[in-house]
């Protein structure tokens, strides 16, 4: 009995490549991996963060730290250390290479795809809220530098692909060895959910508004996972995810996933929070961009399967 259960617990460990398992156990294991790259470069980011500042003069243990753009923007750089250590992750023990994961170096100009893709839904979202009275635009903002924009701008590079290396690129690939697609993209759409239901209080927002977040939240993780099966490569998602939440966040000034945002380039005025425009946690928990979503969701699964293979590559 105790022979079995050492067996057991070594062939579901996430510090071996070991797959002769039944598709339970392999989710189990990829799973406790997932929870130990995310785990270890949590800490392993705020580590960063806080010796940064440390060494800029700040003293971020007892609350002295920058305020503005720059705290914004160091938080952006803790990012990296997650997609970072999914990749060492695969290299190291799942003995997979970048390229395995659908960072293919010819494909890179797919990134551009991604974020023109980016720009027409939120487009489409903004004038079904114009168009319903949820919003109107106002004009234009004089307030935003040209630097911040750059400088969030790469932010929001570096924080959409870390997020798409490690569900799209290591969770999904990873699971994709034993599973079909729609269950891989399936379980990776629950922990995409549950990531983000974590850094936002979605639920306290209103049984409305936390219903509509988590199917939008549902949607553009299937978009993701469909897109870098169907082009077989993850930098589509990468530039669809980074434009996404740079153009709400700095180009529209709207709340990103309950975070509240700075004045952007466009002026929006969100007249009343109903359930188009998301309310307090911004487009994203509203009907007009579930209604983009559900519209691309259906394209994207209708389209002609192709990336059914192993991975995205």
């Amino acid at each position: 009995m105790i022979k079995s259960i050492i067996h057991f617990i070594r062939r579901i460990s996430p510090f071996n490549n070991d797959t002769e398992m039944s598709k339970a156990e392999f989710v189990v294991k990829k799973l406790l991996g997932f929870v130990l790259v995310y785990g270890v470069a949590a800490v392993v980011g705020e580590a960063v963060v806080i010796g940064v500042l440390t060494a800029m003069g700040y003293d971020p243990l007892h609350g002295v730290m920058p305020d503005g753009a720059l705290m914004e923007l160091m938080s952006f750089g803790g990012f990296a250390v997650f997609g970072a250590a999914a990749l060492i992750y695969c290299r190291l023990v799942e003995k997979r290479d970048p390229a395995a994961l659908g960072l293919l170096p010819r494909k890179v100009p797919e990134h551009i795809l991604g974020g023109s893709l980016a720009v027409a839904l939120l487009l489409v979202i903004a004038v079904i809220c114009c168009l319903t009275g949820a919003m109107s635009f106002e004009g234009f903002s004089g307030k935003v530098g040209i630097r911040d924009l750059i400088l969030f701008f790469f932010a929001f590079i570096i924080q959409g692909a870390a997020e798409e290396i490690i569900c799209r690129g290591f969770l999904m690939t990873s699971l994709r060895q034993k599973l079909s697609l729609p269950a891989a993209v399936n379980i990776n759409a629950a922990v995409f959910i549950l990531l983000h239901m974590m850094g936002t209080d979605i639920l306290g927002m209103g049984a409305g508004y936390a219903v509509c977040g988590i199917v939008n939240l549902y949607l553009i993780s299937v978009i993701f996972s469909l897109l870098a099966a169907r082009r077989e490569n993850l930098w589509i998602a990468c530039g669809l995810h980074s434009v996404w939440n740079f153009l709400l966040y700095c180009i529209m000034g709207i709340d990103l996933s309950g975070n509240e945002s700075s004045e952007g380039v466009l002026l929006f005025n969100v007249h009343k929070a109903n359930i188009i425009n998301g309310g307090e946690y911004g487009l994203e928990a509203g009907l007009a961009c579930t209604a983009a979503l559900g519209v691309t969701a259906v394209i994207l699964i209708a389209a002609k399967k192709g990336g059914d293979k192993n991975g995205v590559q």
